[in-house]
């Protein structure tokens, strides 16, 4: 299942000391969020973004959003998230699904029922374009139906399904984990942001941990 977050909370304390011939002024920053599953205790040395980061997720990876894109909290499921277009419409979110969970078939299919399509074989989805990421071969759908996002009461409570709409989804294995990465919205949104998919995929890149000490 994705990480999910806990309520124990870290807290980064700030204190800037200035210089003048009265006494120094203190100012405190505080900044808090709150610790996700399996998240070891805090090291000296963390980047600002692995420190604060929202999920392992964001703490093993750095990326670039792609202009026109604006990076919105996660969610459970949506680890590093993002969402486009005018309206907001367009939907793009990058899941890391660790244990023993559903297999890259298994979420292909999941995907296509959300998009009211059959379920696929393993021969075809042998067949599927692959892009790189991270080094690795992400086979990837690109989809036109009637999309209702999520699946069971999920899908159910999500209200009428979206005519006309596309998914474009990539999923790559690493060991003990899959990552998956899904853009939905109207399809000429998504036609008009095929390239930015493509620019956000080729930025993400193992983000830099500190030495332990």
């Amino acid at each position: 299942m994705p990480l999910s977050p806990r309520i124990p909370r870290l807290c980064l304390l700030l204190t800037v000391f200035a210089s003048s011939c009265r006494p120094p002024d203190r100012v405190e920053v505080e900044q808090y969020r709150k610790l996700f599953r399996d998240e070891p205790e805090p090291k000296a040395g963390l980047t600002d973004q692995q420190r604060f980061a929202e999920n392992m997720a964001q703490q093993l990876l750095t990326w670039k959003t792609p202009e026109g894109w604006r990076y919105v909290s996660a969610t459970e499921f949506r680890h590093i998230n993002f969402t486009f277009g005018p309206p907001g419409e367009g939907e793009c979110y990058l899941s890391v699904i660790s244990g023993e969970g559903a297999g890259v078939l298994d979420n292909f299919n999941r995907w296509r029922k959300q998009m009211g399509l059959p379920p696929m074989s393993e021969t075809e989805m042998e067949q599927l374009p692959s892009k790189t990421i991270l080094t690795r071969p992400a086979p990837t759908i690109d989809l036109t139906g009637k999309y209702a996002a999520g699946s069971g009461p999920m899908m159910q409570a999500s209200g009428a399904p979206k005519e006309n709409w596309r998914m474009v989804g990539s999923i790559f294995e690493a060991p003990g984990a899959l990552f998956t990465i899904k853009m939905t919205g109207p399809k000429d949104l998504v036609e008009q942001n095929l390239k930015a998919y493509d620019a956000f995929l080729a930025s993400i890149v193992p983000g830099v941990a500190p030495e332990p000490r």
